[in-house]
């Protein structure tokens, strides 16, 4: 404006002062997000079949936090039946966790034979 002649060296001086000498920094831009390693939900099922023998059947399973999210909106309407009911909402299960899924087990279930007490099933969901 100077420069333009719209305004003199007074006028100038004043404009400075009220902006004051040093420029003030804006709001800093947000940090993106920590990418850390990836967290991810580990299914480890042992099951015990007496079938003229003991046999014994394990899963592993390792699934990333954010592929399970993802892929639970793509589950077929017979396995959500399923899992309804038996009572799990697996969407519900992983919103209501959130970013603070805590590490370690979440479920450890043991199943018995109601008869001789001896173990049938062991399954563990946990965040590792």
């Amino acid at each position: 404006m100077l420069a333009e002649g719209r305004i003199d060296a007074e006028d100038a001086a004043r404009l400075l002062k009220a902006l004051g000498e040093e420029p003030t920094p804006g709001a800093a831009p947000p940090q993106p997000p920590r990418r850390g390693t990836a967290r991810t939900f580990r299914v480890t099922v042992d099951a015990f079949v007496k079938d003229g023998g003991d046999k014994k059947a394990k899963v592993r399973v390792n699934i990333p936090i954010g592929l399970a999210r993802f892929a639970s909106r793509f589950l077929p309407p017979e396995a959500k039946a399923e899992l309804d009911d038996h009572g799990i909402d697996l969407a519900g299960l992983i919103d209501a966790l959130g970013d603070d899924i805590p590490d370690g087990p979440l479920v450890d279930i043991d199943v018995d034979d109601g008869e001789s007490g001896t173990k049938r099933a062991k399954i563990i969901i946990e965040v590792v």
